[in-house]
C-alpha cells in the first residue's frame, strides 16, 4: 500500500471535476455526476472525499444526506479507485475516513448499496468494515449499460453501517450451506440445488462465486443462473429475519461466502427504510 496516499474533503470546481474524471474512467460513465450537483451537496451535510498520491486525484468518494420516517443519515453513493492503484487497501481508507466525518457531523448511520456478486465489495463491506444488510432490492437502478453491470438485472444489498454500535461477535460453530455447487470444465463454480434448513440453526452459509466479474464475460447465462439463487434465497431468509453479518474470503478458492445470522441476535436498531407506514 502506498505509505504517503492524503485523503481530504472536496469542496472546489477544480476538485470536482478531477472527481468527474474518476467517475469517466472508473465506469466508463457517458454522463457524471454535475459540478453544480457535487459542491451543493458538499455545502449542506454531504461528504465529498478524494484519495491523493501526490498532487493526483487516485481515489474518490461521493456521499449526500438522506432523510426518511423522522430520521437523517448518510447516503454513500459512489466510490472508486483507478485500476493501478486497487488491492492496496485505498478503498477502506476513505470508508474509514468518510465515518469519522460522518461521526463528527453527527450522524449515526451511514448506508449504500453494492452488488453482492461482487466479492471485493463483499469483503470490505461486511468483512472489514462490519456492516450489515437485511434489505434486498431488485433490478435497483433498471438497466445499466457501463462495463461493470451491462447484461444483468442490477440487484443490490442496501446494507447498514451503524456508526455509534459495537460490532458484535458471530455465535460460534459451524455455518449450514445453503447452495451446492460444483465446478464445471472450464473451471467455473455451478449452483446446483438450494438446500434446506433444519430448524436449529444459528449461523447461514452461502456459497458466492470468487470471480463473477470474469464470469459474466465468460458465460453470462451462469452468472445469471448465480443471479437468480442467491437473490431467491436472500429475499426468503431477510423475510424470515435473517442479516448477512460475515463474510468468509477463501483466497485462491471457486467461491467466498457470505454469513447470516439472526437479525435479532446482533443488537441493532431497525433501519428507517425497515420500518412500517
Amino acid at each position: 500500500m502506498p505509505d504517503n496516499i492524503l485523503i481530504k474533503p472536496l469542496s472546489t470546481v477544480a476538485e470536482m471535476k478531477a472527481l468527474q474524471e474518476i467517475e469517466q474512467t472508473v465506469w466508463d460513465a457517458d454522463i457524471p455526476i454535475p459540478v453544480h450537483q457535487t459542491i451543493t451537496v458538499a455545502k449542506n451535510g454531504g461528504v465529498i472525499l478524494g484519495a491523493y498520491l501526490g498532487e493526483q486525484m487516485i481515489g474518490m468518494l461521493y456521499s449526500f444526506p438522506g432523510f426518511l420516517k423522522g430520521e437523517s443519515y448518510l447516503c454513500s453513493h459512489a466510490l472508486a479507485v483507478l485500476k493501478e492503484y486497487r488491492h492496496a487497501g485505498i478503498g477502506e481508507q476513505l470508508k474509514r475516513a468518510q465515518a469519522e466525518v460522518a461521526r463528527r457531523m453527527g450522524y449515526g448511520l451511514i448506508t449504500w448499496t453494492y452488488d453482492p456478486l461482487l466479492t471485493p465489495n463483499g469483503y470490505l463491506n461486511v468483512g472489514k468494515l462490519g456492516v450489515v444488510c437485511s434489505t434486498y432490492i431488485e433490478d435497483c437502478y433498471g438497466e445499466l449499460n457501463d462495463q461493470m453491470n451491462k447484461g444483468l438485472p442490477t440487484d443490490r444489498l442496501q446494507v447498514e453501517w451503524w456508526l455509534e454500535q459495537p460490532r458484535r461477535p458471530l455465535p460460534q460453530g459451524p455455518a449450514t450451506g445453503l447452495i451446492n455447487w460444483q465446478l464445471n470444465e472450464r473451471g467455473l463454480p455451478v449452483p446446483l440445488r438450494i438446500n434446506g434448513m433444519q430448524g436449529d440453526e444459528q449461523l447461514l452459509s452461502m456459497a458466492v462465486p470468487a470471480q463473477f466479474a470474469e464470469m459474466k464475460t465468460l458465460d453470462l447465462g451462469l452468472a445469471t443462473e448465480w443471479r437468480r439463487y442467491t437473490g431467491q434465497l436472500f429475499k426468503e431468509y431477510f423475510a424470515d429475519g435473517w442479516a448477512v453479518a460475515g463474510f468468509r474470503l477463501h483466497r485462491g478458492q471457486a467461491v467466498h461466502e457470505y454469513i447470516l445470522a439472526p437479525r435479532a441476535s446482533l443488537g441493532l436498531p431497525t433501519a428507517p427504510w425497515q420500518k412500517g407506514e
